[in-house]
């Protein structure tokens, strides 16, 4: 009975040093660095040509509604901004995104790409662009070594590629 009094008292006690830590701690002693504002990648003075690039993975009617919702919603992302011109919107529907075979519409988009008639894809997420993450990084290496580079703007991520930051 001892030893499991001890073991509650010792439960007790760490979880009370924990709770201490939660309390916070004196602004007195802090010294507050503010964030860094996020990137806009919307204020541009450079005419860009963008793409969309949008997919939802099965073929199920109720997919219809996101994926309707994706292509809306970058229509009106690009809209937004006087100096970017939709070059247009590259979308696979009911295509998993684990390989590139049957992505008819991401293979179109990067020849295009490589024709110099995009200079920036956006899409949703990571996942939305490629579940493999090998391909996903060939395919953004190989954009942004192109002449010149073509950027992929990850929506969710917040994540541009031809970011050095």
């Amino acid at each position: 009975m001892k030893e499991s009094e001890e073991r509650s008292s010792n439960i007790d006690e760490q979880k009370a040093r924990i709770r201490q830590r939660y309390k916070g701690i004196d602004p007195e002693e802090l010294e507050v660095i503010p964030a860094l504002p996020p990137e806009d990648i919307f204020k541009t003075e450079k005419k860009l040509r963008v793409a969309v690039y949008a997919r939802v993975s099965t073929d199920d009617p109720r997919q219809t509604s996101s994926y309707e919702l994706q292509k809306n919603h970058y229509q009106d992302v690009v809209n937004k901004n006087p100096n970017w011109m939709l070059v247009e919107i590259y979308a696979d529907e009911g295509i998993s995104g684990t390989s590139l075979q049957h992505r008819d519409a991401f293979k179109k988009m990067i020849d295009d790409c490589e024709a110099g008639k995009i200079d920036l894809i956006i899409t949703k997420s990571v996942s939305r662009f490629a579940r493999n993450v090998v391909d996903c990084i060939r395919y953004v290496r190989e954009l942004s070594s192109l002449r010149p580079p073509v950027g992929v703007f990850f929506e969710t991520e917040h994540l541009n590629t031809l970011d050095p930051k």
